[in-house]
């Protein structure tokens, strides 16, 4: 089975990798993610494999933490926001998907 929030494979007991709380490791208010977490954090059409790409890509910051690689959370809705940004200014690039039972609630 996978998340309905993040398409990530759930785990053995049900749960998604991403439904871990992010990290705060320096107090600071800055807040740090895994790839799953971020996905899970951004809603349904971010991937975690379009994290890994902001990584490689768009210079998205890394700090391993044991084996975890994490990114801080407000450099990622900044990558975010300027790859939504460049589909509506050029036309290229993903359009973002909305969540069926948010845009209801509303």
């Amino acid at each position: 089975m996978t998340c309905r929030h993040c398409c990530s494979v759930l785990d053995t007991t049900g749960r998604c990798p991403g439904d871990a709380p992010l990290l705060d490791p320096k107090r600071d208010g800055r807040k740090y993610g895994t790839a799953a977490q971020l996905a899970h954090h951004f809603g349904t059409d971010i991937t975690t494999d379009m994290v890994h790409n902001w990584r490689k890509r768009d210079g998205l910051e890394r700090h391993r933490i044991g084996r975890d690689v994490y990114s801080p959370v407000d450099q990622t809705a900044a990558i975010e926001h300027a790859k939504r940004r460049t589909k509506e200014t050029t036309g290229r690039g993903r359009s973002r998907r909305l969540d069926a039972t948010l845009a209801t609630a509303a």
